[in-house]
């Protein structure tokens, strides 16, 4: 009996020394380009700048800080990793999936992310300026104090999501739909927002200057104390809009 519970230890120690041992080569040659996958590795800091990371599987992968500047991502499977404070400027995300990631303060200046999904994404202070992401899913995302500028956001589903303080100066949201969400005191000073779906949405002290808000879906949403001065409301369904204290388009101010 000693014998057969000795042998079966011993076989326990061989299995996890071996499982040890393929996590290990299995980073290293992550990181050197013999492999595209690394599914829950520690790469923290890790400089993939230029990779052709085309269809890699890091789901999990811890890569806070890491480097991808330039890289290749498309169809890239990053659901719930950390990458925070991520360099990914100029990267190829097309078709991606960062759902659930943790990316507060990551930065994604001219990111090429069309039809990428973010839904559930952590991107709280992110720095998305310019990035493309026509057709981009990020339901339920925190995009809290987030840097949109002149971002292209035309057909992305912004439903749910976390938007106070985000900046979106500029932004193209051409059939947006950012049904739900709640973007209190944010910027959209001269967007293009024509046929952009509002319903519901918490838009209390946002800035509207300027944005073309033409056939766009207000209804429900709660504009108190918004600027509106010189935005276009032609054909926006307004119904059941709350516009208390806001500054209208001839610059009134709503009672």
């Amino acid at each position: 009996m000693f014998r057969l519970v000795a042998i079966a230890f011993a076989l326990t120690t061989l299995a996890q020394s071996s499982a040890a041992q393929l996590s290990a080569p299995d980073v290293a040659a992550f990181l050197d380009g013999r492999s595209k996958d690394c599914p829950g590795c520690n790469l923290a800091g890790a400089k993939l700048k230029r990779r052709d990371l085309t269809g890699a599987n890091l789901a999990g992968a811890n890569l806070a800080e890491a480097s991808f500047h330039r890289a290749l991502l498309r169809g890239a499977n990053l659901a719930g990793a950390d990458l925070s404070g991520a360099n990914l400027n100029k990267t190829s995300l097309l078709q991606a999936n960062l759902s659930h990631a943790k990316m507060k303060g990551a930065m994604l200046f001219e990111a090429e992310a069309g039809r990428a999904d973010f839904s559930g994404a952590d991107l709280t202070e992110a720095l998305m300026g310019s990035i493309r992401l026509a057709g981009g899913k990020l339901d339920g995302a925190n995009l809290t104090e987030a840097d949109l500028e002149a971002a292209e956001l035309n057909d992305a589903s912004f439903s749910g999501a976390r938007l106070d303080g985000a900046n979106l100066h500029q932004g193209r949201m051409l059939r947006a739909s950012l049904r739900g969400a709640v973007a209190n005191g944010t910027d959209f000073t001269g967007a293009n927002m024509r046929e952009v779906n509002l319903h519901g949405a918490a838009l209390r002290q946002s800035i509207f200057f300027l944005a073309d808000l033409g056939v766009a879906d207000l209804s429900a949403a709660d504009m108190s104390y918004a600027v509106l001065r010189s935005a276009n409301l032609t054909n926006a369904n307004q119904s059941g809009t709350v516009l208390t204290g806001a500054m209208m388009p001839d610059n009134s101010i709503h009672p």
